[in-house]
C-alpha cells in the first residue's frame, strides 16, 4: 500500500512539473486522431487506472483491463484479440501465480492455470506469435520456462555457456525459437530450444528492454540512455534516439515501420518509474526527443490533452 501511494503522489508531481510543455499537438492529423501511423492500439500501464489502451485512429483513452494490484504481468497477442495475465494465488505468498488466456472481443477465459514452480511472484509471460506457447521469464527458481496453453512445462532453460538467463530481454521470434541474453550477450535458440548461439556482443555498461520487430528482421533496445535498433543478425547497429533526458521500453508498430518509446523517464521510488510517451519512424535515422526539437517525433496525446500520455509500466502496439 505505502508503494501505491508514493507511487501516486510521485505521479501528480509528473503532471505538475511537465505543465508548462506547450510543444504537443492534438496529432499529426489535426483530428485528435494518429492516422498517419497506420492505426492500432497501443496498451501501457498507467498509476491506479490499470491497463489502458490508446486509440490511434480516435487519438481516445480507455481502460482495457481495470487495475489489479495482483496482477503481476500481461501481454497481447501479435493480432491483438487475446489477452495473457499472470496473477498472485491469493494466500500462497509467493509460490504460485494464476496464468489466464482471454479472448479480449466477448470476454471469453481460453485457458487458465496454476503455475507452481516456488517464487514464481512477478513473471512477465510472452505469447508466442501463433499463440500455441508461453515464454516465461526466469525466476528466483527457474530458468526460462516454455510452457503450453495447460501451463504444462515444454522446456525450462536455466543457463547457457555456463551463465544464468537474465530475468528481462525474453522474446518470441515468428518461428517460434526465443530471443534471451545472458550479460551483454544476445542470443537466440533453435526452434526445438536444444541449442543457441550468440547474435551480438554488446559494448555497453548497461542495457536493457530488447524487443523485436513483428517479422523478426529487427531488434531495438534501450542503452546509454538512448533506444539503439540493429539487424537480426547483429548488423547496423545505430542509435535512433537523443535528448537530454532518458529514453526506455521501445516497442514497434504492427507494420514494424514506427517505435512508440519512453521519454523523460524518471524514478519515483524504490520501485517506482515514470515516463511520457512518444512516437518515432523505426528507419534507422536518429530523433532528437527534446520537446520542439524534431518535427518527426509525434508526442502521444490524447484528444482534448496537451501533454503525452504517462506510462510506468508494460508497453505494446497491436
Amino acid at each position: 500500500m505505502k508503494i501505491r501511494v508514493l507511487q501516486l503522489l510521485a505521479a501528480l508531481f509528473f503532471f505538475v512539473s511537465c505543465s508548462k510543455d506547450k510543444n504537443n499537438g492534438p496529432g499529426p492529423d489535426n483530428g485528435g486522431g494518429y492516422t498517419p501511423l497506420g492505426g492500432g492500439v497501443i496498451y501501457y500501464n498507467w498509476a491506479n487506472e490499470g491497463i489502458l489502451r490508446f486509440n490511434l485512429a480516435a487519438g481516445t483513452v480507455a481502460t482495457a483491463q481495470q487495475d489489479d494490484v495482483g496482477r503481476n504481468g500481461w501481454d497481447i497477442s501479435l493480432d491483438g484479440t487475446k489477452y495473457l495475465q499472470a496473477e498472485d494465488k491469493n494466500g500462497d505468498g509467493y509460490d504460485k501465480e494464476i496464468y489466464t488466456l482471454t479472448n479480449l472481443a466477448d470476454g471469453t477465459i481460453i485457458s487458465r492455470f496454476e503455475k507452481e514452480s516456488g517464487y514464481a511472484n512477478h513473471t512477465f509471460p510472452k505469447l508466442s506469435h501463433d499463440v500455441t506457447r508461453i515464454a516465461v521469464p526466469p525466476t528466483f527458481d527457474d530458468g526460462l520456462m516454455v510452457l503450453d496453453l495447460q501451463g504444462r512445462i515444454l522446456h525450462n532453460l536455466s543457463s547457457f555457456q555456463g551463465v544464468k538467463i537474465d530475468k528481462g530481454n525474453v522474446n518470441w521470434m515468428p518461428d517460434n525459437t526465443l530471443l534471451f541474453s545472458i550479460g551483454k550477450k544476445i542470443c537466440r535458440t533453435n526452434t526445438a530450444f536444444t541449442q543457441a548461439s550468440v547474435i551480438k556482443e554488446l559494448n555497453f555498461a548497461a542495457w536493457g528492454d530488447l524487443t523485436v520487430s513483428p517479422d523478426g528482421s529487427k531488434l531495438v533496445f534501450a542503452a546509454g540512455n538512448h533506444i539503439w535498433m540493429m539487424n537480426i543478425d547483429g548488423s547496423n547497429l545505430v542509435q535512433v534516439t537523443t535528448s537530454s533526458k532518458t529514453e526506455v521500453l521501445p516497442e514497434f508498430s504492427p507494420d514494424g515501420k514506427w517505435l512508440v518509446l519512453g521519454t523523460d523517464y524518471q524514478t519515483t521510488g524504490p520501485f517506482g518509474h515514470i515516463w511520457r510517451l512518444v512516437v518515432v519512424p523505426a528507419d534507422g535515422r536518429k530523433y532528437n526527443l527534446d520537446p520542439g526539437a524534431d518535427g518527426n517525433v509525434i508526442r502521444l496525446v490524447k484528444k482534448g490533452e496537451t501533454l503525452p500520455e504517462a506510462c510506468d509500466g508494460g508497453v505494446c502496439w497491436r
